[in-house]
């Protein structure tokens, strides 16, 4: 540890954060880290670091206090500069530091805190996490699987662990055991590093969705009714589908009594950032290249035209209470009980605190209903342009292109489609768009149509920016296809409880 100077990092731990998949593409462009605080738990350093030049580092060792933004905890096995997140060993030290309650003083002389009341460690258990912003893996405890998860990203916005200790007793959400913080000893100010948790069984809801879906596309292929189609591959979907809907209201029920009143929702303020970050991601939008000018254009439009509609909509109350924050259809888990019904548990809690000045905080349980929404509608735009490919013969990047262009009064622009092969891709995406639709009502809107109502399209809306904006961050140009035909769409009558 003598060699490591605060303020500076070996080449090799630069180049394994300047490489991470989960970094931020500005900071890894950079490939410049300052070293703002580190412990040491048995063979792991756990490292606090931060891009150079963001504010918390200057690279002199003259780093700003913990509380600053744009941070990372960054564990490394000692010696060799690797990432120790995801290895056994890490899990275990962690587990026994739990377990007996350390406190584990930092070079800055501040405390890492590790409370709990895990039981036994006995080895970790096989675990595909997936791509994710945070490090996961599965653990056995006394015979029962539990997750560990290691925050990469750190602040004091990250309230997961104390929302699953509120919420342990709900039957809702995981059930936690053990978390680990980073303390700022001057200030008092307490920031999670990682939490463990019981682990819970089941798939996303994206697994029943796709399973439903996809056997609706034989039923087109023998020559039914769309709506007899949507109909008939929706049938054994419809009970658990209502169901989950009455859970996810139960969630939300039972987390606005565990965290108190809340403030009444900003619908002047929120509108308006809604209208900043569109302003913000126009200029992108007609730059890219990529798409025919009068597409983007139409993008543009689309979305301006949105943010006017629910502007020109009759007031009325906003809902107001705190959600889930980053709802995706992965996040409602099911698993099937004996009696063949579902067995669910929502994950992820990503709930802010609520800020009065700041309307990126401002919540309502209908925020978590429009990114429910906007999921199923990016879900079912993903599975149609991979059946209409197959049906068609085409690459399912073209086939989601031309959906785009089409959307936008526009012609194909690569090789190969026929005036019949338009028909059939229109025809296909009709009839997906009815089932999205049609599911939505079932699982999110109950039957209701909510396209009245200026919060809802605010809320569906935000989403749709953030989508893009996620799309250009990640240089995923599918999924910007997809969501610049939703913003071409965004005034249509696509909204929830809509007809097709």
């Amino acid at each position: 540890m003598d060699t490591l100077l605060l303020g500076g990092l070996p080449p090799a731990t630069v180049e394994l954060l300047r490489t991470a998949p989960w970094m931020e593409e500005s900071a890894r462009r950079a490939g410049r880290f300052d070293l703002v605080d580190e412990a040491v738990l048995g063979s792991v350093r756990l490292l606090v670091v931060a891009p150079a030049g963001d504010g918390t580092g200057d690279g002199t060792g003259d780093v700003a206090a913990p509380g600053a933004a744009g941070r990372w905890f960054v564990p490394v096995v000692d010696d060799e500069d690797t990432a120790a997140d995801r290895t056994e060993t890490y899990d275990r030290l962690v587990v026994q530091a739990m377990r007996d309650g350390l406190r584990l003083p930092t070079r800055r002389g501040n405390v890492v805190e590790f409370r709990g009341e895990p039981a036994e460690y006995r080895g970790q258990l096989p675990f595909e996490p997936g791509w994710s912003s945070n490090a996961l893996s599965l653990v056995d405890l006394a015979g029962a699987p539990h997750a560990h998860k290691s925050y990469r990203r750190i602040g004091v916005g990250t309230r997961e662990p104390e929302l699953l200790r509120l919420m342990a007793d709900s039957g809702r959400t995981q059930r936690p055991v053990g978390t680990y913080t980073y303390v700022d000893t001057a200030t008092g100010t307490r920031e999670p590093l990682g939490v463990l948790y019981r682990y819970a069984e089941g798939d996303g809801l994206n697994v029943p969705l796709r399973d439903g879906i996809r056997a609706m596309w034989p039923l087109l292929a023998a020559g039914a009714d769309p709506r007899e189609a949507v109909a008939a591959s929706q049938r054994a979907l419809v009970a658990p589908l209502r169901e989950a809907g009455a859970f996810l209201r139960g969630f939300h029920h039972d987390l606005a009594e565990r965290l108190g009143p809340h403030p009444e929702f900003p619908a002047g303020r929120f509108r308006d950032w809604t209208a900043e970050k569109l302003a913000a991601l126009r200029p992108q939008l007609l730059a890219d290249a990529r798409f025919p000018v009068a597409v983007r254009e139409a993008a543009v439009a689309g979305l301006e035209r949105e943010l006017e509609r629910a502007a020109s909509l009759p007031a009325r109350p906003w809902p107001a209470g705190p959600c889930h924050g980053d709802l995706h259809l992965s996040h409602l888990l099911r698993s099937i009980r004996p009696d063949g019904g579902w067995e669910l548990c929502v994950i992820d809690l990503s709930t802010p605190h609520p800020d009065p000045e700041d309307p990126a905080t401002a919540q309502s349980p209908w925020q978590d209903l429009a990114a429910m929404q906007r999921g199923l509608e990016i879900f079912t735009a993903d599975e149609f342009s991979d059946h209409a490919a197959d049906v068609l013969g085409k690459d399912s990047e073209d086939t989601c292109r031309t959906a785009l262009l089409t959307a936008a009064g526009g012609r194909p622009d690569t090789p190969g489609w026929t005036e019949r092969d338009l028909a059939e891709l229109a025809r296909l995406q009709a009839a997906a768009n009815l089932w999205a639709a049609r599911t939505g009502e079932l699982l999110i809107t109950e039957g209701r149509d909510l396209t009245g109502h200026p919060a809802w399209r605010v809320f569906r809306l935000r989403r749709l920016i953030h989508e893009l904006d996620y799309a250009y961050a990640h240089d995923r140009g599918y999924h910007a296809a997809i969501n610049l035909r939703h913003a071409v769409e965004a005034s249509g009558p696509r909204g929830a409880g809509a007809e097709d």
